[in-house]
């Protein structure tokens, strides 16, 4: 029996007993919500923990924060996928574009530059502290 799970379109195969596993053949596949929809929730929560103001799209804060989550996940797909190299490309280009707002944001605010280097595990370069 197949159903929905409330609203997020993701399929769950109830199997009496056992409702992780699929069985089929000699292969168990695990069931679990795709990769984007788990990399969207992440993303959504730590703008939320960043937010400035109940509007807050543009802060230095908010897009760091979104960056940091998705180059988080970018690097482990390189690591499984090293001859990815338009993925690889994009890693660079969100690095450099979270590289340039942390030194627009250090230039601002020393204060909420290390906040947000401290909350979001990021190491300090030389040449930006």
């Amino acid at each position: 029996m197949m159903a929905f799970i409330n609203q997020i379109n993701i399929l769950k195969i109830n199997l009496g007993k056992n409702n992780s596993t699929i069985k089929k053949g000699k292969f168990y596949a695990q069931l679990s919500y795709p990769q984007p929809y788990i990399n969207s929730k992440q993303i959504k929560e730590v703008r939320e923990k960043f937010k400035i103001h109940e509007k807050d799209t543009g802060s230095p804060e908010y897009q760091i924060a979104a960056l940091s989550v998705r180059i988080a996940y970018m690097t482990s797909h390189v690591k499984k996928n090293p001859k990815d190299f338009s993925s690889t490309r994009g890693l660079i280009a969100m690095v450099s574009a979270r590289k340039k707002l942390l030194k627009y944001l250090r230039s601002q605010s020393k204060e909420r530059f290390l906040n947000i280097c401290l909350n979001l595990k990021i190491r300090i370069q030389k040449d930006l502290q």
